[in-house]
């Protein structure tokens, strides 16, 4: 077990806030469904670590579970200044990231952020070596070199609703590479799977064991700053 680490309490020194869920019929599932995901993980990976964030609080909720698969040399290059990185700061990442570089003026027209809070974060960025200045532009370092999660997939739990757990599912996609629900119908209807596929949300079930029934549509990472904030809360932990 060397290589999956379990976030499953608050650590304040990196910004991460996970919910406590009273133990019953979902919460058994739950966990039971993560031991089997690591031990398949341990499985079929042999390359990639495995972080397992269990209801860590994000923007939209606490989401049951979230996977991420990273690459081991995460913290060969990081350094102490990205422990100060915060939402905001990610927030302006993620639009470079995404947009290949901008002005000062343009970040503050596209994200409505106050000037200081965007001259504060740019410098907090560049001392993390996550950006750069170049040709009166604002670029982000090469994504490799900055973002070692290479699969989050994203596990919303539900004993009974589907249709609730669905839409929990999809909402998650903002986020992950790879969203799923998981549930604890045995055979669930044809509809329900069809629903499910058109959406591109993947679903397990359980009989006597997990099983998937609808494998989930790959999204783009970092597909948002919530994205890019796992790689930073798993990278501050590693590296303390």
């Amino acid at each position: 077990m060397d290589r999956i680490t379990i976030f499953d309490k608050n650590i304040p020194q990196i910004g991460l806030f996970s919910r406590n869920t009273p133990k019953g019929e979902e919460y058994a599932m739950v966990s039971e469904f993560i031991d089997y995901y690591c031990c398949k993980f341990l499985h079929d990976n042999r390359k990639n670590n495995l972080a397992v964030f269990i209801e860590p609080r994000i923007a939209s909720g606490f989401p049951d579970v979230v996977f991420a698969s990273f690459l081991p040399s995460i913290t060969d290059t990081w350094n102490d200044c990205r422990k100060n990185i915060d939402v905001n700061d990610l927030k302006i990442l993620s639009f470079l990231l995404q947009g290949g570089g901008a002005t000062g003026t343009q970040l503050l027209s596209s994200l409505k952020m106050p000037e200081r809070q965007t001259l504060i974060s740019l410098e907090k960025l560049l001392d993390a070596r996550l950006i750069v200045y170049k040709k009166q532009q604002w670029h982000p370092r090469d994504v490799r070199s900055i973002f070692s999660i290479k699969k989050l997939v994203s596990i919303e739990a539900k004993i009974g609703d589907v249709s609730k757990v669905m839409e929990q599912s999809y909402i998650n996609t903002w986020f992950a590479s790879h969203s799923y629900a998981l549930t604890s119908a045995v055979k669930p209807q044809s509809e329900t799977i069809r629903a499910f596929s058109q959406r591109g949300i993947g679903l397990y079930c359980k009989g006597k064991t997990f099983h998937k029934v609808v494998d989930a549509s790959r999204l783009t990472l970092p597909s948002s700053y919530q994205s890019l904030q796992f790689n930073e809360w798993i990278g501050n932990r590693l590296a303390t």
